[in-house]
């Protein structure tokens, strides 16, 4: 079985990449969006958790943090706060340590000895003073010659097969777009973008695909549009809270000058040459600063970028794929929230584009204008299932007038292939993509789409394509679902064990409940339920509707 799965996605990879040769030659404004629902888990040599086999990796393994006289005068010299009484304590703390420490060491290494000695002391930092700490004790890390060591990607060692069908679709997808594909990778969701460069770089560079690093970060995005470039260092401290990455990545940071004194014709020269955009997880707001002005006004490069032939985003960048127009008019972008309070609190607007929030409460924030507008059929949510994401979704969807709304689970992906042709959709991975229809507050239908769905678009209509449903598995017998209310259905992934149980009892009414919102799922004539592949996610729903009220 798991034989007739690998080669099931081999053929829909070639399928789709079929697709990708014949748009590509009918007309330069197709394209093909892949929106990964996380973070990519591919084995490398800093992740050797995610490789199976570890003896074969080489690269650097992991940051390298060292407590020396230089340092210790910075920190006394450049504290990032006004609170003197964690500097000092901090400083009494770390010259300490340097006595019996005078070797570089891990992360980890180094909190742990720090905990043992004033652990009060460590977690009374706020996130600011916290990350300061830890760029001015970076070192870099050198090979035997003296040049700066790499994180290398291993796509051939991957632990999990579902992250290397998306990183080899995508390649696939690359290479039949042009004879000679260039891919741009940009990190500027990372708070620290110089040290997850190496990572998304060597990911198609082993594909045999050229890959280089677009030193676009909010630091030299509003150096260039501000004619500022010479206070480049300032402006990457003041707007990122990054420091000492001069002496760390050297090569990053030189990369980063040259690309803002080239100034932004350069920049929209090397986009327009490129063949695909990568944009990496961490952080929306982040990745806002180099799309947007803090008014919402596009930047100059803006429309290169999303005009690109192939586009990938991993975890939140996903989510700032969503934006444009639509027939429901602008399309939003999620930008912080959880679950639960998303239903209870209204949604709140993003103060500014590329603002941090100093709520910490949980609302809903959102971006009203959206993003980079490469998918405008409604809002994206990432880890959708995984962190119980449906509130969030269904709260965006209430509050901007949205009729649709799209999850995407973690090592997941949403194909969005644009064509001359009528447009489709597909799901690569592990898991599946939930879409969601609203039909008014709290209320409308669910569609849960498993890997290998072909999903038709006809307008606002999405539908699990016949090429599907015809290839669906036949139906097995298992008792039907007991008659209770499930509890505690947004969390630990209930809500997706839930719809699958469900699909496959064919059942037509089910109830479950968190705290005071009770959700209730009831099936009609149009309802379906075709099993596409016999993984724990494998069936697929079609127009099960639900509503959510409270008691």
């Amino acid at each position: 079985m798991f034989l007739f799965k690998t080669l099931s996605r081999i053929f829909l990879t070639t399928f789709i990449a079929c697709l990708s040769i014949s748009s590509f030659a009918q007309s330069s404004k197709n394209q093909t969006l892949v929106m990964v629902g996380g973070a990519l888990n591919v084995c490398s040599s800093v992740n050797a958790h995610h490789c199976t086999n570890q003896n074969e990796l080489q690269g650097k393994q992991a940051a390298q943090f060292k407590i020396t006289e230089r340092a210790l005068t910075e920190l006394k010299n450049a504290w990032p706060s006004a609170n003197e009484s964690h500097r000092k304590r901090v400083i009494q703390v770390l010259s300490k340590l340097a006595k019996s420490h005078s070797e570089s060491v891990t992360k980890s290494a180094l909190l742990w000895t720090w905990r043992d000695i004033d652990n009060e002391s460590l977690s009374e930092l706020d996130s600011h003073e916290f990350n300061f700490i830890l760029d001015m004790l970076e070192v870099a890390v050198l090979d035997s010659n003296g040049n700066r060591l790499k994180e290398q990607v291993f796509n051939d060692l991957n632990l999990e097969k579902a992250n290397s069908d998306i990183v080899d679709f995508v390649g696939a997808s690359i290479k039949v777009s042009s004879q000679t594909p260039k891919v741009l990778v940009v990190t500027a969701s990372s708070r620290d973008p110089y040290a997850a460069a190496d990572f998304y770089q060597s990911l198609f560079e082993n594909k045999g695909i050229k890959t280089e690093w677009l030193a676009l970060t909010p630091a030299s995005a509003f150096a260039m549009t501000h004619n500022q470039c010479a206070e480049l260092k300032n402006i990457r401290q003041a707007k990122m809270h990054v420091y000492n990455r001069e002496q760390v990545y050297t090569d990053r940071v030189l990369a980063e000058q040259a690309l803002c004194d080239a100034g932004i014709k350069t920049v929209r020269e090397k986009i327009q040459s490129a063949t695909a955009v990568i944009f990496n997880d961490e952080q929306q707001t982040n990745l806002q600063q180099v799309l947007f002005d803090n008014n919402g006004k596009k930047l100059p490069w803006f429309d290169d970028l999303q005009s690109r032939p192939v586009i990938m985003s991993t975890g939140v960048s996903s989510l700032l794929q969503a934006g444009g127009q639509n027939a429901f008019g602008s399309v939003p972008s999620i930008i912080s929230g959880d679950g639960i309070t998303s239903l209870r609190n209204k949604p709140i607007q993003q103060a500014c584009t590329g603002c941090v929030s100093e709520q910490a409460t949980g609302e809903l924030i959102y971006s009203s204008t959206g993003g980079l507008g490469t998918f405008n059929y409604g809002p994206v949510d990432s880890q959708f299932s995984e962190n119980n994401r449906m509130p969030r979704l269904i709260s965006i969807l209430n509050a901007t007038g949205q009729r649709n709304g799209f999850g995407i689970d973690e090592a997941t992906a949403l194909v969005m292939i644009h064509s001359t042709d009528t447009p489709l959709m597909t799901v690569i991975g592990r898991s599946g993509v939930t879409h969601i229809q609203s039909q008014g507050e709290n209320k409308g239908l669910i569609d849960y789409w498993p890997t290998g769905a072909v999903i038709d678009i006809k307008g606002n209509e999405f539908t699990l394509s016949k090429s599907s449903t015809d290839k669906a598995l036949a139906t097995i017998k298992i008792p039907p679902l007991p008659m209770q209310r499930f509890g505690n259905i947004f969390e630990a992934e209930k809500l997706r064990s839930l719809l699958q149980a469900i699909c496959l009892t064919q059942e037509k009414q089910a109830v479950a409940q968190q705290d005071e919102f009770l959700l209730a799922f009831n099936a009609d004539k149009n309802t379906e339920y075709h099993r596409l592949n016999n993984s724990q996610t494998g069936c697929a729903v079609s127009n099960l509707a639900f509503s959510i009220e409270t008691f």
